[in-house]
């Protein structure tokens, strides 16, 4: 499946999923694409150096985690931090708060590694 501007814009179209889902108040579907967007883009990323994490379905989150962590350190608490709200969101899903807080991290995210691996995303 697809390639680095693939996976790049799949992460858009997640991120534009999670703004619409927030605008509608749906906060659990906020955390769900939050993750999502962000794994697209390390998906991209890695995809630079002939990975494809998603085609093991069964590690592709741990690998995916494990190329941030070598790769990107400083973003690992981010990406941990993200999980935990998309947790969180999961069972209930009524904190705008947090919700908020998983569009802010994400977009924080997808700015460095856009930055940092020479990825465009448009409205970044």
């Amino acid at each position: 499946m697809g390639d680095t501007t693939k996976h790049a814009n799949i992460a858009l179209e997640n991120l534009e999923g999670a703004l619409e889902e927030l605008e509608n108040r749906r906060f659990s579907n906020v955390g769900l694409l939050s993750l999502r967007a962000l794994e697209q883009m390390v998906e991209a990323c890695a995809f630079k150096e002939g990975l494809h994490f998603h085609e093991h379905r069964r590690t592709a989150h741990r690998n995916r985690r494990n190329w941030l962590k070598t790769y990107h350190p400083d973003l690992l608490g981010a990406w941990d931090h993200l999980w935990g709200i998309y947790g969180a969101l999961g069972y209930g899903g009524l904190d705008g708060g947090r919700a908020d807080q998983a569009l802010a991290i994400l977009r924080k995210c997808l700015a460095e590694l856009s930055r940092r691996e020479k990825i465009a995303i448009r409205g970044l």
